[in-house]
């Protein structure tokens, strides 16, 4: 349990980091991808300004007397076509551009867009007015790609780099939160463990001594029997939560290390469901239920077999308890897909509320209307199912309406040998 925390807490983090990290290395790519894109708009308006050189200064930062946003550094290309003559005149002085990439060109420029791009040179293009006619100026795209690539390749493993070393410092911080909870855990643990422990003799004593004057009743005044009864009745109670704390406290110990609590062989899931269905049968005829049962055969499961069995035999026993007389309790046992056994208890009963659903898995939680204490428990089956599931690595959910009624799911992992 305390290792699903940790990696939960680990996912939280790792997920919010990353989401940081690549959110600013967006951020950071998109401003450098718009300067480029600036800088090459200012490197083509450079050429087709007559007003300033068409050629980049060496030496300088900025052309002078010359607006720093519209003087651009890259080399261009660019033809003067003549209005009056068609004459195309080609100036490669700043850089060269092969003939069949040209004529791409001026064909795109021949029509009435004023600036476009030549994919297979990666050349961008942009037309404006001269005295004489009208300027096409080019510039290559080649080197702005390779500097988006590389700063893209760059950015991937830095990012990498960081959220590796990040993941090492979530995890040691994760062990650093969880381990006050894994202490006071075990605390908790071990102190139910030692109360119920010590509880058991004196309760044991009680129930002796007053069965020893149960067999006297006749010696004892009428009116003191029911003092008598009423005692062993409530120290049998107590016994009762005694040995369900001492299974709680064994599953919240197997929750933390599993492997050193429950034993767990391989063990047929669907031969288990069905021998308590046959008692449970029984109990149900005699509080006016029925029993619809569903079970695939051969489900293999790789568990601990006592503890599964009290977790199938909680949830059949809360169903034959709350489920309205007359009514059939529905069991289902198979398979999803061929990875996890899928178990279901469902009977008709007062819906559960949504607070209900999401407390009826806690300690001592209790509903008015369907958890009442003329049932006898202490609510504490369902705790122990929970936690007992999540040592063996499964799970129980539990989900109610007025349509469907209340059903309880326990899943578990299918052994693979067997699949």
């Amino acid at each position: 349990m305390l290792k699903r925390l940790q990696w939960r807490f680990m996912a939280i983090t790792m997920s919010f980091l990353a989401l940081v990290l690549f959110g600013t290395l967006f951020v950071t790519y998109t401003a450098s991808s718009a300067n480029l894109d600036r800088f090459v708009e200012s490197s083509l308006n450079r050429v087709l300004n007559t007003t300033t050189p068409t050629r980049p200064y060496i030496g300088v930062s900025t052309a002078p007397d010359v607006d720093e946003t519209i003087y651009g550094q890259r080399a261009v290309v660019w033809v003067d076509i003549d209005a009056d003559t068609g004459e195309v005149e080609l100036n490669d002085s700043a850089a060269i551009i092969g003939p069949r990439a040209l004529q791409q060109v001026i064909e795109a420029a021949s029509g009435d867009e004023t600036e476009g791009t030549i994919e297979d040179y990666g050349i961008i293009w942009r037309k404006g007015p001269i005295p004489s006619g009208e300027r096409i100026a080019m510039v290559s795209t080649v080197a702005t790609s390779q500097v988006r690539f590389q700063q893209i390749l760059t950015s991937t493993v830095v990012a990498i780099l960081v959220l590796a070393i990040a993941a090492l410092f979530v995890w040691k911080l994760s062990e650093m939160v969880v381990d006050p909870v894994r202490h006071a855990w075990e605390s908790q643990s071990r102190f139910t463990s030692d109360a119920s422990h010590e509880l058991k003799t004196p309760l044991s004593v009680i129930r002796a001594n007053t069965r020893i004057l149960e067999e006297h009743l006749c010696e004892i005044p009428d009116d003191d029997h029911r003092w008598i009864l009423s005692t062993d009745e409530e120290a049998e109670r107590m016994q009762v939560l005694v040995n369900d704390l001492l299974e709680l406290s064994k599953a919240d110990e197997a929750a933390l290390a599993s492997d050193a609590v429950f034993r767990k062989d391989v063990l047929d899931f669907s031969a288990l469901v069905e021998e308590a269905c046959l008692e449970f049968e029984v109990v149900a005829f005699e509080h006016d239920r029925a029993f619809d049962e569903r079970l695939a055969p051969d489900l293999w499961v790789c568990s601990d077999p006592n503890a599964l069995n009290r977790v199938v035999r909680i949830l059949l026993d809360n169903a034959v308890k709350y489920a309205e007389k007359g009514s059939t309790i529905h069991v289902t046992l198979e398979a999803e897909g061929r990875t996890t056994a899928y178990f279901a208890v469902n009977n008709r009963a007062e819906p559960l509320t949504q607070e209900d659903v999401d407390h009826i898995f806690d300690r001592f939680y209790r509903s008015d209307s369907s958890r009442s204490r003329s049932t006898g428990g202490f609510g504490l089956g369902l705790a122990i199912a929970k936690t007992t599931m999540v040592a063996l690595d499964g799970d129980i959910t539990c989900a109610s309406s007025a349509e469907e009624g209340t059903t309880f799911t326990l899943t578990l992992p299918l052994d693979r040998e067997h699949q």
